[in-house]
């Protein structure tokens, strides 16, 4: 049985493996790639071995200064859709998790699964008109709102489970204490809902830092972002305007700061957690 069980083990294993290198080998061949010259990268005989060369990112940072203002845009836009997104889901989960018994409270938090479930297509098309005419098309606010909105139901979802798994006798016993409600929250439940938030911050992040479709139909110039101005470059390969090193420089350049973000704050919330777990 033990031998059944670490063979077992080793299939599982090695299947994770396949899965995942089967994910990131795409990233390492566009990494890599940004360091070769352009004639190389799609040389007849695969180049592995090479002398790096960073001209390809000169270039685009050179040619293309729009990317590097698509790159402030996704900053700005990421920043403000986490922020929104956290102050919109946090007492909403606190209301559906503590008061279902109130104003139907419960039964309407299965509509977010409706919100959820819309295509995003579906969405964008009638958005389009609304913004034009009320002055939201083309702007960073425009896009957080809508990011926010698609954003607030997987994240208020999220964070209603970890507070159902926090008993309330801890806020009660903060409340005996002489904690107002609010303070009740951010002392005992907020700090228990690190993990959530971490989860709500690096998903809104990732929809947002790669969306392409809200941001290719509701801004046309001043709040482009970066994916929209990577599939202009990439477009524009054939005419000339662009090659394919800078666009797998623009791949890299664009892919970094999630990598960086996800791995900070994870560890920054995660050790915050752990020392607030200690001290209660």
């Amino acid at each position: 049985m033990n031998d059944q069980a670490e063979r077992a083990t080793k299939w599982q294993l090695a299947t994770v493996a396949f899965f995942v290198l089967l994910a990131i080998f795409p990233i390492i061949v566009v990494a890599v790639s940004s360091f070769k010259l352009p004639r190389d990268i799609f040389s007849y005989k695969p180049i592995v071995f090479f002398e790096p060369t960073f001209g390809n990112y000169t270039d685009l940072f050179r040619n293309w200064p729009k990317f590097t203002e698509g790159l402030v845009n996704s900053l700005a836009v990421t920043i403000g859709s986490i922020a929104l997104v956290l102050a919109a889901s946090l007492p909403a989960a606190w209301a559906f998790s503590r008061m279902p018994q109130h104003g139907g409270v419960g039964k309407s938090a299965m509509s977010l699964f409706a919100m959820k479930m819309l295509p995003p297509l579906v969405i964008t098309v009638p958005l389009f008109p609304i913004f034009s005419a009320i002055g939201l098309d083309d702007s960073k606010i425009g896009l957080i709102l809508v990011y926010a909105a698609m954003e607030f139901s997987l994240a208020v979802l999220l964070l209603k489970t970890m507070i159902d798994g926090i008993p309330r006798e801890l806020e009660e016993a903060a409340l005996i204490d002489g904690c107002t409600g609010i303070q009740a929250f951010r002392r005992v439940t907020f700090p228990l809902l690190l993990p959530g938030i971490v989860t709500v911050a690096i998903f809104t992040t990732l929809f947002v830092w790669n969306d392409y479709l809200f941001a290719l139909v509701l801004t046309t110039a001043r709040s482009v972002t970066a994916p929209v101005v990577l599939a202009d470059m990439l477009a524009s390969i054939g005419e000339g305007r662009s090659t394919w090193g800078e666009v797998f420089a623009a791949a890299t350049v664009q892919l970094l700061p999630v990598l960086i973000f996800t791995f900070i704050v994870q560890r920054k919330m995660m050790s915050n957690g752990a020392a607030g777990g200690l001290k209660g």
